[in-house]
């Protein structure tokens, strides 16, 4: 390809750099910045705005509106009026569209408008309207008759205003009703005027006196927009126009074409039917002389023009096409002709039956294929279509569109068949065909013609849609037929004309885009004088055209220099001319960008007073900053004056980055702010947001400050009573005797076997100070207790334990020293069991008895009874029944319920051993226990000591109480400690509390921060990295509670062990998580303990590293710096279907404004109020799932929570959540209710995002009755069927800051943020998932959960497109073995998520039910007796 003028497509860099191009990939539509101008001026006064076709006038008319509907009286209209019904009727679905909130109505003919003849009928019409459009005449008459009155108008626009002449319905308007108000009295209301116009004069004729009578006409000044230079540039996407050339098609015709022109041109006319006719006629006496000679002459019979006519044409696609064409061509004309020809079709009506056999006949003598309609023949196309795919292949991408212009019919049909098949293109494109009547329907068809393809409306359609990228096509497409813009356009033949030629390109207005020429390569052969005359005429065309553009590029290339200097006292970082703008343009990418938004800056040019050589003036840019600046830091102006835009923008880009600097947007270092985090504990190197091993300090040994204790106050003990006590036994009592006081103990659940469980209370006992003697006795007795179970582990010659036991019964708690004597001297030793049961008579009490064990074996075994039985030889034995003393040792969890129905309860099985051959303890069996006991109940002992000190200590300005201990343990102690009775749950509702107040904090003390820079600040300062540094700076890593107790090899402590220098504890690896999580839990614990005040007590001592707002002060704060001395109309239908009634409007208006909104009246985006409103609702929602009874699991809380806060699920209710309104309607018309819905209300500037929402929209009310349904009866989660849907975020965003808006309007009211979240039904859902116990888990970890070990991989089987959009397809397999079939999806997650449920089906099912039996008592009674 030739490039017709190379100097067009070169590109002189500027000299600092920067080069001039035409725009920016696939940028959004915003208001440019000289629309957004004209709506300024619209709302300073009336105007007339004369913009070019296609310049966005009708945006700027939505803008208006919704900018007048937003202040002006909710009784008053917005009356649009257009020429014709036609554009009416086009306005009026762009007006539904853009401005749902709005009741519209369409006025016209079709309304019997003319038999309106009561002001009751124009009273109902208008009863709900808010925007109405209707031609000129309409308004008129209404206004005549005095039906509509002009205070109920607040805006008028015309489009076409130019219209506004003479005795037209729209001069007439003004001059009868509009312009007395002018003139009677300036305090009259009446409505402001907008003129639309692309030409403000209407004749040709027509001066400046002529401009002058329409803007007296309108009571308005024409207003034309300043169109910068740079601007210029930038917008006009001027098309590379470029020669594609190819060669010649041989001479020598194909043997098939040749033998059809042989066919055609010696065609035997003699024997032609009509003539034969006419011959039989004339001999029948018929006079038609004249007629058979005329026709044997000129030879102009059907049969014969058939023939030269499909001749004509087959010759011309071989030259086009080549001979496979060719080929294919005559084959499907001859196979079509033939099957009209064996029918009756009507499309040769007028032909007789003779003629089709005759023509037939010859044609099927040509040497056809055997085969009917033989395939192209891929190396047998012409070189101009190989050209042509090969300019395909090589523009081809996923966005490319383009159009490509064929002379003939056929030729369209043939190229479609090459390009849908051909293997280079078949893969690449979506091909389409337009090609419009080329002839009356009443007509007969040509055989040259049968191959045509027909006419597709939906093709259009499907190439707006982006089903279609490329449409073959005639001359249709030119002009008047409403096409997208294409990247492409190729005329495969030259243009006839010039006016084509402009046409043509006209439809590349995409950026980056090319307009191709397809022309002969014939060396041989002149091109024609009139093409030569033509393409020159083109050329100056296309010159002329960019002329405008090529000068303000040469404007903008001069040489211009500026300085301007800002240094940073504290850094000396330097802002300058040069590197002002790349800083500004940085800073407003960090704002958040997305498919909808446009977050660069946008410039404007004024002409200042001072003039430059030429005496033309200099310019001054103004700079606006993206919606999420704080309005007093969105907008700058430049200090100076300048020859060239870019040179004046970068002034005001200097400004405003300045500006950014001294509000601290901008750090010292001229950074963003949100880059600047020093953390005052970096030397812990540990990560924000990834886990990582930390190395912590080993868990605190309370029993070193409990020997440290002992040592001077050896001979004094606290007491405590411990009273052991289980269903169907006495109580058996303890005394517990410890150097220093214990704290408080709840009360101890201690597990048997997995029905039988003990309580331990203790209750507080005198202290006392012991003399040496009494030390020792209850020493020897505390060593006898406990050797009775742990003695094998116990060394024989030490006593002096940390901790003491005495014995006590219900009646004598406190037993003296010779009591205590007696009692160490009975449980000494062992007794053979035959002594101590001999005979019944002197038999002790079983309970009295220790444990018996087998001479000579280790077992030990609790006596339940004595038999005596005769042995074979008739004598009489003593028989013991015992059952196996345990041996676990960890009764502090549960023992694992086994699925076993007929099993026996651990140590319950009875065996019997002869008493001969046993001896047993002296120690009575109850004392053993307890010391099984002592184990877990110590282990208690020394969380709660642990606790204890971190209360008095680290958190003592919490005021936490002695009775908070349990809450403290369950805070510290870790999942891998304990599996039940952990900081888990307190842990997911700390992170919802911590996350709130740091919202708030955030919030409150960064007023001017926009939503990017508050969510990366506050993603560190709650990130796992930020929380572990601040554990470990506090020393709270210590606290934490991470070994598990099981009671396994335990041996009391003893205080010379204790006490005797040791070398320091070394540190020990932990995640950074889990020490991160302690903090939250804490959090948790706080807030369980006094709400969020002791919650942000807790916070700030913790937290150090960040100087915490109070939430009372952020509340105040936030409302205080609310704008409330705008004027908004009172927003009624939203503030009910909110269910809040708002004090500062203005909140309301921010939280429905999405980012790429533009318009007047816009105080900041929703993003603040985003961001705020989804703390507010998360922690609604984790409050309830944490505060439900009986307590949820971590697990289903967070499942629970996901569910609710899902995006597709707060969409979902944010459409299902409407408020009934009948909409607009006329006499002609049935009356409909509408259902006003938040969504309708969102302000934006962004066309692009009304498909998407559209889109949802659809699949909400294809999906909402199974998701109804689901939600109201299932025992699931329908995460399946959410994946139906797709609602784009900025919906679930909306729901969000409409809550975040409450919450600040309402200075901090969480009821008023529940009462719109119970309208939209989500505390409802909640509750029903709740009350029935709905499992939340979504499909993903279910089928995580049910593939155990095996792995689970979602295979990606590609996107495919269907209907013209991409579906994602995937295939899961478990173990690599596929389960279910290939699932498709809107997107990847949704698509895994179906297939994720399919799965989950199909295992369930074949899920296998069976499960093993164990014996308990052979397996530490976690598993199940057999019934041996």
């Amino acid at each position: 390809m030739d490039s017709i003028d190379d100097a067009l497509d070169s590109k002189e860099p500027l000299q600092d750099g920067v080069t001039v191009t035409a725009g920016f990939k696939d940028e959004t539509f915003r208001l440019r910045t000289y629309q957004a101008e004209m709506v300024e001026k619209s709302l300073e006064g009336n105007i007339i705005v004369a913009m070019d076709t296609g310049s966005g006038k009708t945006h700027i008319a939505l803008a208006r509106t919704a900018a007048e509907l937003e202040t002006c009286h909710p009784n008053k209209l917005v009356w649009f009026l257009a020429p014709t019904v036609t554009l009416c009727e086009q306005q009026f679905a762009v007006f539904q569209t853009a401005l749902p909130a709005y009741g519209s109505i369409l006025l016209s003919g079709k309304d019997d408008v003319d038999h309106w003849t009561d002001q009751a009928t124009w009273d109902d019409v208008l009863k709900n309207a808010r925007i109405v459009l209707s031609t000129h005449a309409i308004l008129l008459d209404a206004l005549s008759h005095g039906f509509v009155k002009m205070d109920k108008l607040a805006l008028i626009i015309f489009d076409e205003a130019h219209h506004c002449t003479l005795k037209h319905p729209a001069n007439q308007i003004m001059t009868n009703f509009y312009k007395p108000l002018v003139t009677n009295s300036n305090d009259v209301w009446r409505p402001r005027i907008l003129g639309l116009s692309a030409s403000p004069v209407m004749r040709a004729k027509a001066n400046r006196s002529g401009l002058e009578q329409i803007e007296e006409n309108l009571n308005a000044i024409t207003k034309t927009p300043k169109i910068h230079r740079s601007e210029l540039i930038r917008f006009v996407h001027k098309p590379e126009l470029l020669r594609v050339p190819y060669s010649g098609m041989d001479p020598v015709h194909p043997p098939l074409l040749a033998a059809l022109i042989y066919t055609s041109a010696h065609y035997d006319i003699e024997s032609d039917p009509w003539v034969l006719d006419l011959i039989k006629k004339q001999r029948q006496g018929f006079d038609n002389m004249r007629t058979l000679q005329k026709v044997m002459v000129n030879r102009k019979t059907y049969c014969a023009e058939q023939l030269k006519q499909f001749a004509t044409k087959a010759e011309a696609m071989y030259e086009e096409l080549g001979p496979s064409a060719t080929s294919w061509y005559i084959h499907h004309s001859i196979s079509k002709f033939g099957e009209i020809t064996r029918g009756s079709d009507a499309e040769l009506l007028d032909w007789t039956s003779r003629e089709k056999d005759h023509l037939l006949k010859l044609l099927t003598n040509l040497p056809l294929s055997k085969d009917n309609c033989p395939p192209m023949s891929w190396d047998q196309l012409s070189p101009k279509v190989q050209c042509l795919i090969d300019v395909l292949v090589t523009e081809a991408s996923d966005e490319v569109t383009g159009l490509v212009f064929v002379e003939q019919r056929v030729w369209v049909a043939a190229l479609f068949e090459i390009l849908s098949l051909h293997p280079q293109t078949r893969d690449l494109f979506a091909i389409g065909t337009f090609v419009g009547t080329s002839q009356s329907s009443k007509r007969r068809k040509n055989i040259a013609d049968l191959v045509e393809v027909q006419n597709h409306e939906e093709t259009l359609a499907d190439f707006r849609s982006g089903k279609k990228n490329i449409i073959l096509t005639t001359s249709v497409l030119e002009e008047g037929i409403d096409v997208s813009s294409c990247h492409l356009v190729i005329c495969f033949e030259r243009p006839k004309n010039l006016k084509s030629f402009i046409q043509r390109r006209g439809r590349a207005r995409k950026q980056k885009s090319k307009y191709l020429i397809f022309q002969a390569e014939d060396s041989t052969a002149r091109a024609p004088a009139t093409w030569e005359a033509l393409e020159e005429e083109m050329k100056a065309a296309y010159l002329n055209d960019l002329r405008q553009v090529q000068q303000a590029e040469e404007k903008e290339l001069s040489h211009e220099d500026g300085e301007m200097f800002y240094e940073v006292g504290s850094t000396g970082a330097l802002l300058s001319l040069d590197n002002a703008l790349p800083h500004l343009n940085h800073f407003c990418s960090l704002l958040g960008s997305g498919p909808y938004i446009d977050p660069r800056p946008q410039f404007s040019f004024i002409a200042s007073d001072t003039l430059d050589g030429n005496m033309n003036p200099l310019l001054i840019a103004e700079v606006v900053l993206p919606i999420s600046v704080d309005p007093t830091l969105r907008k700058a102006r430049g200090k100076g004056s300048w020859v060239t835009e870019r040179m004046a923008k970068k002034d005001a880009a200097f400004q405003a980055y300045k500006a950014l600097h001294i509000a601290g947007l901008i750090n010292d270092n001229l950074l963003p702010a949100r880059n600047d985090e020093e953390d005052a504990m970096q030397e812990f190197q540990i990560p924000d947001h990834t886990p990582a091993l930390v190395s912590v300090s080993p868990t605190l040994d309370p029993w070193i400050l409990l020997a440290s204790h002992q040592q001077p106050n050896s001979y004094t003990y606290h007491r405590i009573l411990l009273k052991l006590h289980t269903v169907g036994e006495d109580p058996f009592y303890l005394i517990l005797l410890t150097p220093f006081s214990l704290p408080e103990l709840p009360e101890i659940i201690l597990h048997w076997n997995e029905k039988v469980q003990y309580s331990v209370k203790g209750s507080w006992l005198p202290g006392a100070t012991f003399t040496k003697e009494e030390l020792l006795t209850l020493r020897d007795i505390t060593w006898k207790i406990l050797h009775s179970i742990h003695g094998g582990r116990m060394q024989d010659q030490k006593r002096d334990f940390l901790f003491l036991l005495a014995p006590s019964d219900a009646r004598n708690l406190i037993w003296n020293h010779t009591e205590l004597q007696n009692f160490n001297a009975g449980i000494d030793g062992r007794q053979s069991a035959i002594d101590v049961f001999q005979h019944r008579v002197q038999r002790r009490t079983l309970s009295n008895c220790g444990l018996v064990s087998v001479k000579g074996d280790g077992k030990k075994y609790m006596l339940k009874g004595v038999i005596e039985v005769r042995d074979d030889s008739g004598d009489q034995v003593c028989q013991l029944q015992v059952t196996r003393a345990p041996k676990r040792r960890d009764f502090l969890h549960p023992v694992p319920v086994s699925v076993q129905s007929n099993r026996n309860d651990a140590y319950t099985r009875i065996e019997v051993l002869n008493a001969a051959d046993c001896v047993v303890n002296n120690l009575p069996v109850s004392y053993s226990i307890f010391a099984l006991f002592v184990p877990a109940i110590i282990s208690r002992c020394q969380d709660f000591m642990v606790a204890e000190t971190l209360r008095t200590t680290l958190l003592q300005p919490l005021s936490f109480e002695s009775s908070d201990l349990p809450l403290l343990v369950r805070a510290l102690t870790s999942s891998t400690a304990d599996e039940q009775n952990n900081y888990q749950r307190l842990e997911f509702f700390g992170d919802c509390v911590l996350k709130f107040i740091a919202t708030t904090h955030l919030m409150g003390s960064y007023l001017t921060w926009p939503e990017s820079f508050l969510t990366g600040k506050k993603g560190r300062i709650v990130s796992n990295g930020f929380l572990a540094r601040a554990t470990m700076k506090a020393g709270l890593d210590e606290f934490v509670i991470t070994k598990k107790f099981t009671g396994a090899k335990w041996v009391p402590k003893y205080a010379g062990d204790v006490v005797a220098p040791q070398t320091p504890d070394e540190k020990v690896l932990r995640s950074s998580k889990l020490i991160a999580d302690v903090i939250e839990s804490l959090i948790g614990a706080s807030y369980v303990k006094g709400g969020f005040a002791t919650a942000q007590m807790c916070v700030q001592t913790l937290l150090t590293m960040e100087d915490w707002m109070p939430i009372h002060e952020a509340n105040s704060g936030l409302f205080n710096a609310a704008p409330d001395e705008i004027f908004i109309t009172p927003l009624t239908p939203l503030e009910t279907l909110i269910g809040h009634t708002f004090i500062r409007k203005q909140i309301l208006l921010e939280a429905v404004t999405h980012p790429s909104f533009t318009g007047p009246n816009a105080n900041c985006s929703y993003e603040r109020l985003e961001f705020l409103g989804d703390a507010v609702l998360d922690y609604m929602i984790s409050k309830r799932l944490f505060e439900h009874s009986p307590p949820l699991s971590h697990q289903n809380m967070h499942a629970m929570r996901s569910a609710m806060a899902n995006a597709n699920f707060l969409a979902f209710r944010m459409f299902e959540t409407t408020l009934e309104e009948m909409a607009p309607s006329t006499p002609m018309t049935k009356p409909k209710v509408v259902h006003r819905a938040l969504w309708q209300y969102m302000r934006h500037g962004s066309p692009q995002l009304l498909g998407p929402r559209d889109a949802a929209l659809a699949q909400h009310n294809e999906a909402r009755e199974q998701i109804t349904e689901a939600m109201r009866s299932d025992g699931r989660f329908p995460w399946h069927l959410f994946s139906l849907t797709d609602a784009p975020k900025f919906l679930s965003d909306m729901v969000e800051s409409v809550i975040g808006g409450i919450y600040v309007d309402s200075q901090g009211s969480i009821e008023a943020c529940e009462v719109f979240v119970r309208r939209l039904g989500i505390l409802d859902a909640l509750d029903r998932i709740l009350r029935d116990g709905v499992d939340c888990l979504h499909p993903k970890e279910r089928l995580g959960h049910l593939a155990v070990e095996k792995s689970v991989q979602y295979v990606n089987l590609g996107p495919k497109k269907e209907a013209g959009k991409k579906v994602y397809v995937c295939q899961v397999k478990v173990g690599d073995v596929d389960i279910g079939g290939p699932v498709e999806g809107i997107k990847r997650l949704n698509a895994e998520t179906m297939a994720a449920w399919k799965a989950i089906a199909i295992m369930e099912e074949e899920k296998d039910e069976d499960e093993e039996w164990h014996d308990v008592d052979e397996y530490g009674g976690v598993v199940l007796d057999t019934g041996e």
